[in-house]
């Protein structure tokens, strides 16, 4: 099974995130917006943190989750190449996120994500497992 494959859209970049259970795909969409952000390959595992998110419903949770940990690279410069998600509830998460900041020496940044959108975000069970689909702002 793939876990995530980009897709194109006229303003802004979107991905679609696959998993055979709901913790597994809530886990690709977050490699998937990081792979927008910087080659994974060069994100060593170097720290562990601690990720707490809640939202009203599992979507509003996803852009919760996507938007903490794109908080983190923004104010703190962080990038993350695995996540693990701890435990999982419709409105609630708690996850580890693993990678290390961000080294200009090392690190090549290949776009700027500005926020996680509401634009035709999808989540939902198939047959194959669970698929969410997300666009980010450009």
């Amino acid at each position: 099974m793939e876990t995530f494959r980009v897709l194109e859209h006229t303003a802004d970049v979107g991905f679609e995130a696959f998993g055979w259970s709901l913790d597994e795909v809530y886990a690709n969409a977050a490699r998937a917006l990081f792979y927008l952000i910087v080659e994974l390959d060069q994100v060593g595992p170097a720290e562990r943190i601690s990720v707490t998110v809640q939202g009203t419903d599992r979507e509003a949770l996803l852009v919760n989750w996507l938007s903490e940990l794109l908080f983190l690279h923004d104010s703190e410069g962080w990038l993350f190449r695995e996540f693990k998600i701890l435990r999982i509830e419709d409105t609630s998460l708690n996850a580890v996120a693993i990678g290390e900041r961000f080294h200009a020496s090392r690190h090549h940044l290949k776009m700027l994500v500005k926020a996680i959108t509401y634009h035709q975000l999808a989540l939902g069970k198939t047959s194959e497992g669970w698929r969410a689909q997300v666009y980010v702002d450009i």
